[in-house]
C-alpha cells in the first residue's frame, strides 16, 4: 500500500473501528500478522481501556488487555522488539498463555490526553524484517492520526450554534461535509505548525469547517451532478462564498469566521473570487484554508474524476505557490505532509 494512500485513509476513516479494519487487512498481507488490536484510554479519568479489534474473540482481548495494562501500554518497552513468553512473567505470562499467542509487537500510542497500545500478534515466535518494522511504524502513525482526527471531530460537533446549518448541508451533500471536516483538520495542522495561538486555532478550525456552508444554496442538480460542470453551472457554484457569507453574517460571534467563508477562493495573484483580493489583502487564516481546501479537493475522488496522487498534488502546489497560494505556506504544508507519509530508516518520524 502506498504511503500517500495510507495517509489519505487516515483522514477519511470515520471511526477507530474502521481504521483497525484497514490496518488488519494491511498487516495480514504485508506483515503476516494474525491479528491487530488497539487498547486506548480516551478520556481523562478513564481506568479500563477501550478495546478495538477485528476477528478476535472477547476472551483473547481480555487477556491482551491484562498484558497492556501491566506493561504500562508498552511505554517502557523498546519499540520494534518482540515481546514473547520468555520475557513475560507472572500474570502477564499467564495471560499470554491463555491467549495462545506466542509473540507480540507493541507500540505505544499517545495523542493529547489519549494514550494506549497498538499490538501486532503472532501465534508463533516471529522476527520481523526491517521493512516489516517500518510498516508497523507506519501503522502506528496511521492510528495516532486517526485518533487525532476523531477527537477533532468530537470537538467540532460541540459548536452547537452551527449545528442546524451543518446538518442541513449533511443532508444535501455528505461529500461536502466530509470535505469540510478534512479542510478543518489540515488547516489546524498547518496553523499549529505556524504557532498560532489557541484562540486563532479555534477561529481557524471553525472557519475551515464552515467555509463551504454556502453550498446549501446551490441547486441539487448542480451540486451533485455526476459529470463535469458546464461553464454556466460552474458560475453558479462560484457564488457559494457569497451565499455562505449571507447565511452567517447575522449570527452572533461570526466576525472572525466570515473572511474564511467569503474569501477562501481568493488568490495571491488577484485572480480569485468573489472580490479579487491579492497578496496581504487576504488574511493569513484565509490563506491557510485556501491551501488546505485545494489539497483535499485534489486528493479526493469524485464520480467524474479520480484523485491525484499526492506527489502530483505536491507538484501542483509548488507550481502555483506565489500565484494561487501563499509561497511561504506551501513549503511548510508540504513538510507536514512529508512527516505524515515518510519514516526514516531508524524508525523515527522525519
Amino acid at each position: 500500500m502506498q504511503n500517500s494512500l495510507f495517509f489519505k485513509n487516515v483522514i477519511n476513516a470515520d471511526s477507530i473501528f474502521e481504521s483497525i479494519g484497514q490496518l488488519s487487512d494491511f498487516a495480514k498481507t504485508a506483515i503476516g500478522c494474525e491479528s491487530i488490536s488497539l487498547f486506548l484510554i480516551e478520556e481523562p479519568g478513564q481506568i479500563t481501556p477501550t478495546s478495538y479489534s477485528v476477528n478476535m474473540s472477547t476472551a483473547v482481548m481480555e487477556e491482551l488487555q491484562e498484558v497492556v495494562i501491566r506493561t504500562d501500554y508498552f511505554a517502557g518497552e523498546m519499540e520494534g522488539t518482540p515481546f514473547t513468553l520468555a520475557q513475560a512473567n507472572g500474570i502477564v505470562k499467564a495471560s499470554l498463555l491463555k491467549s495462545k499467542l506466542a509473540c507480540l509487537y507493541g507500540f505505544h500510542i499517545q495523542h493529547g490526553h489519549a494514550y494506549g497500545a497498538l499490538l501486532f500478534a503472532f501465534q508463533s515466535p516471529t522476527l520481523l524484517t526491517e521493512e516489516q518494522l517500518q510498516l508497523c511504524k507506519l501503522s502506528e502513525l496511521h492510528m495516532e492520526q486517526s485518533i487525532r482526527k476523531i477527537q477533532f471531530r468530537k470537538q467540532v460537533l460541540k459548536q452547537q450554534a452551527y449545528e442546524t446549518l451543518f446538518n442541513t448541508l449533511r443532508v444535501k451533500d455528505s461529500f461536502t461535509v466530509d470535505h469540510c471536516y478534512n479542510v478543518a483538520f489540515y488547516s489546524t495542522l498547518l496553523g499549529g505548525r505556524l504557532g498560532l495561538s489557541e484562540t486563532e486555532l479555534e477561529r481557524l478550525k471553525l472557519g475551515a469547517l464552515l467555509h463551504d456552508v454556502g453550498k446549501i444554496a446551490i441547486p441539487d442538480h448542480i451540486l451533485r451532478k455526476p459529470d463535469r460542470l458546464t461553464e454556466a453551472e460552474f458560475n453558479v457554484i462560484r457564488q457559494h462564498p457569497d451565499y455562505g457569507y449571507e447565511l452567517l453574517k447575522d449570527l452572533p460571534g461570526v466576525e472572525h469566521v466570515l473572511p474564511m467563508v467569503r474569501w477562501h477562493h481568493e488568490r495571491i495573484d488577484g485572480r480569485g473570487y468573489p472580490d479579487g483580493l491579492s497578496g496581504d489583502e487576504i488574511p493569513l487564516l484565509v490563506r491557510i484554508v485556501s491551501l488546505a481546501d485545494a489539497f483535499d479537493a485534489m486528493t479526493s475522488t469524485r464520480v467524474y474524476r479520480n484523485s491525484l496522487h499526492v506527489h502530483e498534488v505536491r507538484e501542483q502546489l509548488q507550481t502555483h505557490a506565489g500565484k494561487q497560494f501563499d509561497d511561504k505556506l506551501v513549503p511548510i504544508f508540504l513538510k507536514i505532509l512529508d512527516e505524515q507519509m515518510y519514516i526514516r530508516k531508524d524508525g523515527m518520524r522525519s
